[in-house]
């Protein structure tokens, strides 16, 4: 590989063959601008690249001179105009007219622009023969040039970078020795030194050191010593030798730099490595090998850019951090570590000069290192990567490029915090040589259509200042075409602009609150102790003990302290009322510290019913100290309110706030600045009740309008709903209340009870209706029982008896809801951490949060259905893996490996209690350790106030008060959580199911890998193509054409190879070819068939339960069922075998299911019912079962384990027998059985099945759920269970609404 690339090389840049470096410019690049790049020869001296005479390149050749004077003519009046591809250039940004249309046109409302026609008269063939300048020329003069078609703009911005890009292969390396050095070392000391030794050798173990020794103050006496005696091993770079210390990879770097040797003076290169570690080593390893690269001029990272263009130094060691940076053009470039981000290749590929070469060094056999080289190629993004490559200004894309997230951080390379930006949600940091990579993925631009398609759209805009440095700014588009970007501060080079550009972008993006998390580099942490597994409890058997984590943002935001004008991020809680289903419940700001990622909707459940919330990102509102103390004191006051008991928390410990909405606010408003009622805060700051206002009856109805009352003047007590004001009651009217029958009227009531009543000053005021306020409620539970007053539904009230919470009753309903919101939210934020640090965002968010929702957390969905999806792909993935790789994948492993990467700390197991929850502040914060305490203090009042004047908010009083306020310190650990083996292994199979509903089973296959399935040789679910032909025999078999023509007319699809079909129809009894038969592909159609069948009834009935979905797939999956399906589609006529038995047993099925089909139907038409199971009393020939097996694993052999055959195979044969004959109303079993089954499954105790009269009833909590009448010859029991069946299967949230049952078993 290595001589081919040489000869190349040599035939490039010297064609004559006498030594002499010439350039060869392949299009005239420096006329149109694109390239400066100068040609340097042997001795030293410079020429310009377009005044070699080595002779033209061959593409010169084919072109005529007379196109390509013309080309070169337009191509130097463009070049004033626009920049060129070295980033240099700058007579573009000053050019007159380009500043005139970019401060006069461009600020104009693109309809009020004047349209300007201009003209360079060319031949026709000019059109053909455009370069990409000419698209860069459109950008930046906002104009399109006519006669340029949508095709030939295309082929302008897929022209190819001219860089030839070569892959070397390199060998794994062995276990290498370990040095005199480091054996001494480890026996001193417990740090590891050796890790450089896996990429360089142990060789570099001793150079770590050696660098290390600045620090040698540091260490220990022995150690010190040891260092300043030792002797440092030389690189030894003979394989073939006991002493090679080196790893098979840098010698192979080794062999690429002494081919560039030939070079001469003219060689300038650059080494990509991942680690700043790493470039050091290299430095040093690569100038103690003098006598093979004494040429070598060598410096590490961006401190000598300058040194590198003029020729101090010929090689630079550079990591990812100064990719985007302006590194002078180079003849090659190595990448000796893979960077798996197309965004990193295009950076990379455009630091070569023309004609360069980009070698990449991959490991050979490493199909992770295969799968990179496929994703930097493909086809999708390759044009844009091009267009990266000829222009500082870049281009929007217009799909997001491929990035694995990886930050790539060195060690010296974790910058200060000062400048990065910290995304709350996930705890990850985006730097400033990130931020480029963030822009081109948030200004994707997707909306394009036809001719715009090929259109150029530069992502950068560009200035020059009047001392020559630059300034840029990031062109509003994709999501944010709205958001107007304002300049960089100066920097020497466009790419330091870009770079300033970028970065303020993102950092005003997030002062906004619109930075997604997705452009955040990975950021997941092992947690401790993770590689052993906890014992098992001894309290609840068959469990373990986890820690449960907290979300980060809330410890995140702890780090952000409030000052005297303050940033905070409302997001607007809205309930939807529905058609005045339930109560209503007014809007809530919640305010954060840090701007909250987008939430979807959920639900919660008012007497089993759904009612939707959503939560609403808007505009970041500023506040100031005085503001934001009311904020903070109402907030104390709502959740005395809501705990009903006393609460109060300091502001820096508070992590949400709370403010109520003014009613002017429209749900379409976004800047809710002018929004907040200021004054209904103040008031509920002041004082907790007030007394109602009954001077009039217009008054008092004022007054009880969305009220909350209290009969009780003390803050911690029953409240009621305003229902009614009862002009034809008084205080002296007889009590309604049954309770209080006793008593001649209110006022002796008050007599006997109220201490200190001395009567009223009204006696025929009216009396006040009320309704018992409900206290909270878990709504996230939808078989959660409704409120139901203890006693008696209404009670009247004595007007001047009551006081009004300050608080609306519509906002505290919506208070009373925040504990359930809150939680819900924090299960949203844990789904976001897990996905983007585990599952890098390639699992839907919603699938996910159910992935990870155990039965016991009891909320509306739960992992079971997709657990039942995942096991069914765990089985595919496993037979697959054996059949092609010959190993076994242990799922003993699932749970240790789950242990291993941190799942269960984010599993939820445990079901929503208000006892136990408070709102995030200082006892919510995350340790980041399992089981490690914190303490907060909480201050506790428990004075009972007897009078509305001495009910006062608590955080009114002062400091001083404060802190002489008793106190408690409470302990409060991290919270804990019981997992069983089997739960956390279903959690596992269940974010399998959530992510091949996501993305497919290349999504499925990465989740798995992600989660440490053993699955090595596999990175793409394509690699298991690659060993089709290895893993079968050859067949020693003929079939006709026929019979291969009349297989494919059954399943719906061609065999591109045919020789698995005949293998697949191939018997054991069949002489002399048993190394040929079936087994092996019946073996993987197995579980093809087990996973599609999963998949089709997972599908079929989305609101199933998992129960009844194993029920269905048992039944389609038995050998029965798939012998019928095999004899009514014809395919066991084409079984090859040699057996007289089976032949008749065959021929006596057949002949039994024929007769049994027939009767069937006749007597489904008879009594209007679906068709049963026709086949299910019949004992079956089992190799009928097998060959449909098989012939399903051939398809899928045979496309290379792609599934287009055997799904077009599943829905020709399988889907409409199953649609027609297998559904919970044709089981085999009685319906009644079925339905009585599924309701003891759901915990339900109290059903029957009754007869009045000529009427079946099925009763569920004497609520009939199904009925019909008994008719002569079919029996009603039977029919009227199968409605109760299809009843419950159309309405998933019957039992919830009508069982209790739950709390018994509570």
């Amino acid at each position: 590989m290595l001589e081919v690339w040489k000869k190349k090389w040599r035939a490039s840049h010297d064609p004559k063959g006498d030594g002499r470096r010439a350039y060869i410019g392949g299009p005239d690049l420096t006329a149109s601008g694109l390239e400066s790049n100068e040609a340097v020869l042997p001795n030293g001296d410079s020429s310009s690249a377009g005044d070699t005479s080595s002779g033209p390149s061959k593409r010169h050749q084919e072109t005529s001179q007379s196109d390509s004077r013309k080309r070169k003519k337009f191509s130097s009046e463009v070049s004033g105009f626009v920049e060129s591809a070295d980033g240099h250039e700058v007579l573009g940004i000053a050019h007159p007219i380009v500043r005139i249309i970019k401060n006069f046109y461009a600020v104009l409302d693109p309809l009020s622009r004047p349209l300007i026609l201009a003209g360079i008269f060319e031949a026709p063939s000019f059109c053909s023969n455009v370069t990409f300048d000419s698209l860069v020329l459109e950008a930046t003069l906002l104009c399109k040039i006519y006669g340029l078609t949508a095709e030939t703009r295309t082929k302008c911005l897929a022209q190819s970078y001219l860089v030839q890009e070569t892959i070397v292969s390199y060998d794994t390396p062995h276990s290498s020795p370990i040095t005199p050095l480091v054996r001494q070392l480890r026996s001193l000391s417990s740090t590891d030194p050796c890790h450089t030794l896996p990429q360089l050798g142990s060789c570099a173990a001793d150079l770590v050191w050696r660098r290390g020794s600045e620090q040698i103050h540091l260490l220990s006496s022995e150690v010190r010593q040891l260092l300043q005696g030792c002797k440092i091993t030389s690189p030894n770079i003979d394989i073939t030798s006991s002493g090679f210390n080196i790893t098979p990879k840098v010698l192979k770097l080794v062999q690429i730099l002494k081919s560039c040797q030939d070079l001469g003076d003219g060689f300038r290169g650059v080494i990509f490595v991942h680690r700043r570690i790493v470039a050091y080593i290299l430095e040093q390893l690569l100038s103690m090998l003098d006598s093979e690269l004494g040429f070598l001029r060598v410096c590490v990272l961006d401190d000598v850019l300058t040194h590198l263009k003029d020729g101090f130094y010929n090689l630079l060691l550079a990591t990812k951090s100064i990719e985007d940076l302006d590194i002078p053009k180079v003849s090659v470039i190595i990448q000796f570590d893979l960077f798996d981000s197309q965004l990193s290749h295009a950076h990379v590929l455009s630091h070569s000069g023309s004609e360069g070469h980009l070698i990449t060094m991959v490991e050979r056999g490493n199909r992770a290192h295969s799968a990179i080289v496929s994703h930097l190629s493909s086809s999708n993004t390759r044009a844009w990567m091009n267009v990266l490559c000829r222009t500082s200004q870049s281009s929007i894309a217009r799909k997001i490029p491929y990035t694995n997230g990886d930050p790539y951080l060195s060690d010296s390379e974790q910058e200060s915090e000062h400048s990065s930006i910290k995304d709350p949600t996930t705890g990850s940091r985006l730097y400033p040589q990130d931020a480029m990579n963030a822009m081109h993925i948030l200004t994707v631009d997707d909306g394009k259509s036809g001719d715009e398609e090929s259109l150029y759209n530069p992502m950068f805009e560009f200035n020059i200042q009047d001392d020559g440095r630059f300034v840029c700014r990031v062109k509003a588009a994709g999501q944010f075409q709205s958001v107007q970007q304002s300049w960089s501060t100066p920097s020497s080079t466009k790419a330091g602009a870009r770079r300033l550009a970028s970065y303020y972008a993102c950092a005003h993006l997030y002062e906004r609150g619109l930075l997604d998390c997705r452009v955040f580099p990975k950021n997941w942490t092992i947690p401790p102790d993770s590689d052993t597994l906890p014992a098992l409890d001894p309290i609840v058997v068959g469990t373990r003990i986890y820690g449960k984590k907290l979300p980060t943002f809330w410890s995140n935001s702890a780090l952000f302290s409030l000052g005297s004008l303050n940033r905070l991020y409302p997001v607007i809680i809205s309930i939807e009322s529905g058609a005045n289903t339930i109560p209503l419940h007014a809007p809530l700001l919640l305010l954060t510290r840090q701007p909250l990622p987008d939430v979807p909707m959920f639900n919660v459940f008012f007497a089993g019913l759904p009612t939707r919330i959503s939560l609403t990102r808007a505009e970041p509102l500023m506040v100031n100290e005085h503001q934001l103390q009311d904020i903070h004191s109402y907030n104390n006051q709502l959740w005395r309110g809501v705990l009903n008991k006393p609460y109060s928390a300091a502001l820096n410990e508070t992590f949400a706030l709370y403010a109520p909405l003014h009613s002017s606010w429209r749900s379409d408003i976004l800047d809710v600045s002018s929004h907040i009622s200021w004054d209904l805060m103040s008031a509920a700051v002041e004082n907790w009740i007030v007394p109602l206002d009954y001077d009039s009856l217009e008054a008092l109805m004022i007054d009880t309008e969305d009220a909350l009352i209290q009969d009780r003047w003390t803050q911690y007590t029953r409240r009621y709903d305003a229902v009614n004001i009862r002009l034809d009651l008084s205080p002296l009217s007889k009590p309604r209340d049954p309770e209080l029958q006793e008593y001649e009227n209110l006022v002796e009531f008050c007599k006997a009870h109220r201490r200190g009543f001395e009567g009223l000053k009204d006696y025929t005021q009216p009396l006040l209706e009320v309704s018992l306020f409900p206290s909270f409620i878990d709504r996230l539970n939808p078989a959660a029982a409704p409120f139901t007053p203890s006693t008696s539904q209404h009670k009247y009230l004595i007007p001047e008896l009551c006081a009004k919470v300050t608080i609306p009753a519509s906002t505290f309903r919506t208070a009373l809801l925040l504990p359930c919101i809150m939680r819900r939210l924090d299960d949203f934020l844990l789904v976001k951490e897990l996905n983007a640090g585990l599952l890098s965002h390639c699992v839907s968010e919603g699938l996910l949060h159910a992935a990870i929702s155990a039965p016991s957390a009891g909320i509306e969905y739960d992992y079971e259905r997709l657990e039942l999806l995942g096991d069914a792909f765990l089985k595919l993935l496993s037979s697959i893996y054996i059949f092609v790789m010959q190993a076994i994948i242990a799922n003993k492993s699932l749970l240790r490996n789950a242990v291993a990467v941190g799942l269960p700390a984010f599993i939820q197991s445990r079901p929503f209690s208000f006892k136990g929850w408070h709102p995030p502040g200082i006892s919510s914060r995350n340790t980041n350790e399992d089981f490690t305490n914190i303490k907060a203090n909480i201050a506790l009042d428990d004075d009972h106030l007897s009078s509305a004047s001495e009910i006062k908010s608590e955080t009114g009083s002062t400091a001083a008060d404060r802190e002489q306020s008793p106190r408690k310190t409470r302990t409060r650990s991290q919270p804990v959580q019981r997992l069983g083996d089997k739960a956390l292994a279903d959690v596992v199979e269940a974010i399998m199911g959530a992510a091949l509903l996501s993305g497919g089973t290349d999504v499925a296959l990465k989740a798995a890998k992600a989660l440490n399935l053993p699955l090595p040789g596999i990175e793409e679910w394509s690699d298991f193509g690659q060993r089709v032909e290895k893993v079968f025999e050859p067949v020693l078999v003929q079939i006709p054409s026929s019979t291969v023509k009349a297989v494919e007319a059954v399943i719906g699809c061609q065999f591109e190879r045919p020789q698995f079909l005949v293998q697949a129809l191939t018997h054991i009894s069949k002489t002399g070819v048993h190394s040929t038969t079936y087994e092996r592909l019946e073996f993987i159609g197995d579980a093809i068939l087990d996973f599609m069948v999963v998949r089709h009834v997972f599908h079929r009935h989305h609101k199933m339960s998992p129960g009844l979905l194993s029920l269905l797939k048992g039944a389609m999956v038995s050998n029965a069922a798939l012998a019928a399906v095999c004899v009514t589609s014809g395919l066991h006529q084409h079984l090859l075998f040699e057996s007289d038995k089976l032949a008749h047993d065959i021929r006596e099925y057949e002949y039994l299911l024929r007769r049994a089909q027939t009767e069937e139907y006749t007597s489904a038409e008879k009594e209007g019912r679906p068709a049963g199971q026709f086949w299910h009393n019949i004992e079956s020939p089992k190799v009928l079962s097998d060959l449909l097996e098989s012939i399903l694993g051939a398809l899928y052999v045979s496309d290379k384990y792609s599934p287009v055959g055997s799904d077009a195979f599943f829905d020709k044969v399988f889907k409409p027998f199953y649609d027609r004959h297998i559904t919970l109303q044709t089981l085999s079993h009685h319906p009644t059985k079925i339905l009585f089954e599924l309701l003891q499954r759901k915990g339900c105790e109290k059903f029957s099945l009754v007869k009045e009269s000529n009427e079946y009833l099925v009763l569920v909590h004497d609520v009939i759920l199904a009925s019909t009448q008994d008719e002569v010859g079919i029996s009603g029991a039977k029919v009227a269970s199968s409605i109760g069946l299809y009843a419950l299967e159309g309405d998933p949230g019957f039992l919830a609404r009508t069982c209790d049952c739950w709390k018994k078993t509570k």
